[in-house]
């Protein structure tokens, strides 16, 4: 492969050499070239282009080779970054659990407190079985009605977390 150290202009040199040697002598009048130079241009064109032909097979096996390895890599990085994006889909499901949990969370102690400070005196204020019965009535409805909510709230924050970005570039 004598073509690795040419430079950029001088890649197909020697074949076009070649090529202009075989084109004048085809230009010339056929009576006068003999047989014998007939046999030795021939010969020339058969060896370069024996020459030629191995050097292409050569090329198209290592560029085979190589389109392999790259047809190989790429497939690895796609199943990376399908891994890659499966993994953060389930790390921000996991935050928004998270997130919705800590929500409700704090909104049933804000209605805890609410229910203990205004809603418990007034139910209990005779001190009736009736008034604390209620008062546990609702928070056990409180509290059932609380579980959905964090279903609610999640599907909600991952729709939002879902949206794509709005493209601001004019």
């Amino acid at each position: 492969m004598s073509r690795q150290n040419d430079s950029k202009g001088q890649v197909f040199e020697k074949e076009h050499r070649i090529l202009v040697a075989s084109k004048n002598f085809l230009a010339k009048n056929v009576e006068e070239i003999s047989p014998q130079e007939f046999r030795q241009e021939y010969e020339v064109l058969s060896q370069s282009y024996e020459q030629l032909l191995g050097e292409v097979k050569l090329l198209t096996s290592v560029s085979d080779r190589l389109q392999n390895k790259l047809n190989r890599a790429n497939e690895t990085i796609v199943k990376k970054n399908d891994e890659l994006k499966e993994t953060n889909d389930l790390l921000n499901k996991t935050k928004i659990g998270k997130k919705a949990t800590t929500i409700i969370l704090i909104a049933s102690a804000i209605f805890f407190l609410i229910s203990e400070w205004l809603i418990d005196p007034l139910l209990n204020e005779n001190g009736s079985l009736v008034g604390y019965s209620l008062s546990f009535i609702l928070k056990l409805a409180l509290f059932f009605a609380l579980l959905p909510l964090v279903k609610i709230l999640e599907k909600s924050l991952l729709q939002t977390a879902n949206k794509p970005v709005q493209d601001l570039t004019v």
